[in-house]
């Protein structure tokens, strides 16, 4: 009897993808060239024609894996937006929609200090509701089968987003142009630090937290 996967994965070469990707790739393949082979001989075609006519339903294996790669490519980049892009866009706005809703009814944070970190700013309605959009933007991500570091990214985006803010600003200011902040100090970029990426990312991530716990019960009681 023919063995059709390694026929399959002598003949179809490096797919992209990992291991159990490619394996399930084979297996498919393999599956549906055996079944169109057996239909072939059933109706009384001869073994060798019946084999000749199955390669042929293949046609060129090097179009077919540059297909499949080509398939591969477009729906790895059709799950990043789902996954990633699109959650962390929503996470985003909403963030900042938020904090524009509290700037405009002029809610004031809370600036107190922390020995040294003088400044740290406590914006405690929009900490109150940031767990609120870390769950919808874990919710969107998980909806769209993202898993790990995918759902977190997105759930956290906007206390990311400051932190690459301040990375980026710090050393400017520092090093550059002091001239941009002459009264800027490390405990200040501590303090913002603590105020626009610690304390937002506790939030977001208390409820991506719960958004999770939260999708394990209901999967759990299906």
């Amino acid at each position: 009897m023919r063995d059709w996967r390694a026929f399959v994965t002598e003949r179809l070469g490096s797919v992209r993808g990992d291991q159990a990707e490619r394996q399930q790739i084979e297996s498919e393949l393999a599956q549906h060239l055996e079944e169109y082979y057996d239909d072939l001989r059933t109706q009384g075609v001869a073994e060798k024609l019946a084999f000749v006519q199955t390669c042929a339903r293949v046609g060129d294996w090097k179009e077919l894996r540059q297909e499949i790669n080509s398939a591969r490519q477009e729906g790895t980049m059709t799950d990043r937006v789902q996954q990633i892009w699109l959650p962390t866009l929503v996470t985003l706005v909403l963030a900042a929609v938020v904090l524009t809703i509290l700037a405009v009814v002029d809610a004031h944070p809370v600036i107190f200090d922390l020995g040294q970190l003088r400044g740290v700013m406590l914006y405690v309605p929009w900490l109150l509701l940031l767990p609120v959009v870390g769950a919808i933007g874990a919710y969107l991500s998980r909806r769209a089968q993202g898993t790990g570091w995918r759902v977190y990214v997105s759930g956290l985006s906007p206390a990311l987003a400051w932190g690459v803010v301040l990375v980026l600003v710090a050393p400017f200011a520092f090093l550059v142009n002091p001239a941009v902040a002459p009264g800027l100090k490390v405990t200040s970029i501590l303090a913002m630090v603590v105020s626009w990426v610690v304390l937002p990312g506790i939030a977001l991530g208390i409820g991506i937290a719960l958004q999770g716990l939260q999708r394990s019960r209901t999967a759990t009681s299906v």
